[in-house]
């Protein structure tokens, strides 16, 4: 089973010496992220993200000793922080939080690897895939806080499966990103599906 960030962190070695290349790791990182995008998971090697971040095989296997080490390194330091503050306006609050999760998936390379890493948690079990959830998850907790602050002001009504209202505005963008062909998510689009899903949820 692969190790978690904490888990590796936790038991490497306290050692002297000269300190790891910041700009390494970047351009390590970088080029996993490149190479992965280009190739899949399957296709990529450690050799072509050494050749592609201009540095030698050794330099990488300092750092990573695995190709899924890797990746998950690249994912844990590209991962947004979900960032979007609550307004107390139901409507702006959706939009400006659907709009936040089309941003990071749709159009930011991280969110790009997302297909890569979903097939393969689909034909690997060990592989990590919490990972892909990095983006999802708080994004749901933050929706659906949304929708139970609405049920408290009555303005959305109480038999309503909130689970099943917030991956309705999900599955929109994920959606797109699995299907999508490179379609975009127009903010008129967010608004229009917005205002779909709230007529059917609000008193």
């Amino acid at each position: 089973m692969y190790e978690t960030r904490e888990g590796r962190e936790a038991a490497a070695p306290n050692t002297k010496g000269r300190p790891r290349n910041r700009r390494a790791d970047a351009a390590i990182l970088q080029a996993t992220v490149t190479v992965l995008g280009e190739s899949g998971f399957q296709g990529l090697t450690i050799e072509q993200v050494a050749r592609r971040a201009g540095v030698g095989r050794a330099t990488v296997y300092r750092r990573w000793h695995s190709k899924e080490e890797m990746i998950i390194g690249a994912l844990d330091t590209l991962m947004a922080d979900f960032d979007v503050e609550p307004s107390g306006d139901l409507h702006e609050d959706l939009f400006a939080m659907t709009r936040w999760l089309r941003d990071g998936l749709l159009n930011a390379p991280e969110g790009r690897l997302l297909p890569h890493l979903a097939a393969q948690a689909v034909s690997d079990p060990n592989f990590p895939s919490s990972h892909m959830d990095t983006w999802v998850c708080p994004w749901r907790d933050a929706v659906e806080a949304v929708f139970v602050r609405g049920r408290a002001d009555g303005l959305v009504r109480q038999d309503v499966n909130l689970t099943a209202v917030v991956d309705m505005l999900a599955g929109v963008v994920i959606l797109r990103l699995f299907l999508g062909h490179g379609k975009p998510l127009t903010d008129k689009q967010i608004q229009e599906m917005i205002d779909a899903v709230l007529g059917g949820v609000l008193l």
